[in-house]
């Protein structure tokens, strides 16, 4: 018996976090390179996906989209702290 794949799945993500997705997205492909990720109105899209992978990319998606949020929102920070570090 072959490997069974779900043909498409869709990763429901928050209304918050919709605008972290596109950013994760690449962060996604390289951990998954066989797999097709895009971006939907409703979370993310995974075609052809192996049912065994399923809870595992499933997991790496949302933590990918966390990720993201995480650095998009500490960016100006590190920026500020690098500027006070290097000024003289």
């Amino acid at each position: 018996m072959g490997v069974r794949f779900l043909e498409q799945l869709i990763i429901p993500v928050p209304q918050d976090f919709q605008r972290f997705v596109e950013g994760a997205l690449l962060r996604l492909q390289v951990q998954y390179p066989s797999l097709r990720f895009s971006a939907s109105g409703a979370g993310v899209e995974v075609a052809e996906l192996p049912l065994d992978r399923l809870d595992d990319v499933r997991k790496s998606v949302l933590h990918a989209i966390y990720r993201e949020k995480i650095y998009v929102e500490t960016l100006p920070l590190r920026h500020a702290l690098i500027r006070a570090v290097t000024v003289k």
